[in-house]
């Protein structure tokens, strides 16, 4: 690992991500409910669940912007205690630039996860920008870090490793498991923003 690369995962104080291709692989499964009402199903890793749970060890927050409004990421974002989530989101910025205010950082201070095109304005503005295997090529051309892993397969705990290493805190949370003295961090309440130019 470059020492550029770990330089930037120092800074991290908020960690932001896209979902489809990220938290998942891509794939949206619709099913159609004995009501005639159109449902969609999403699969989440559950390394990914515990690495949301190492960066509120770590004293580092989380949270998802994404283009699409779906109640299933809703709940696991509250369920994992995470900070914030912007929903219906297909420009970006505002959502980056909300979490900056209110958390008193820079854009050098946060890393973030996406994809696909609609990610690429904040991978060139924060200071850890990453992605997938899978991602587009002009995605991976912007990222400073691409996961071995895909979307939906471990790429988030990848990410967060990477971050929670570079930081020093691996070791002493690996002690605590170790120990049997990590436990569950304390969650604060889930910032909530809908946009109503994304799809649904």
């Amino acid at each position: 690992m470059n020492e550029e690369l770990l330089a930037r995962a120092r800074k991290i104080k908020v960690v932001l991500t896209d979902v489809d291709g990220i938290w998942t692989d891509g794939k949206l499964h619709f099913f159609l409910t004995p009501e005639g009402r159109v449902e969609e199903i999403k699969s989440f890793n559950a390394q990914d669940g515990i690495a949301v749970m190492m960066l509120r060890s770590g004293g580092i927050k989380s949270g998802i912007i994404t283009g699409r409004r779906h109640e299933t990421t809703l709940n696991r974002a509250r369920n994992l205690g995470m900070n914030y989530f912007y929903q219906g989101f297909l420009t970006k910025l505002g959502p980056l630039q909300d979490v900056l205010k209110r958390e008193n950082i820079t854009a050098e201070e946060v890393a973030f996860m996406g994809d696909d095109l609609t990610d690429l304005p904040l991978l060139e503005k924060v200071g850890l920008a990453v992605t997938v295997p899978n991602a587009v090529a002009v995605v991976k051309e912007a990222a400073h870090f691409i996961t071995s892993r895909n979307g939906g397969d471990g790429a988030y705990r990848e990410m967060v490793d990477l971050i929670i290493t570079a930081q020093g805190k691996m070791e002493p949370m690996l002690a605590d498991i170790r120990a049997s003295r990590w436990t569950r961090p304390e969650a604060g309440e889930l910032q909530i923003v809908t946009s109503k130019e994304g799809i649904s």
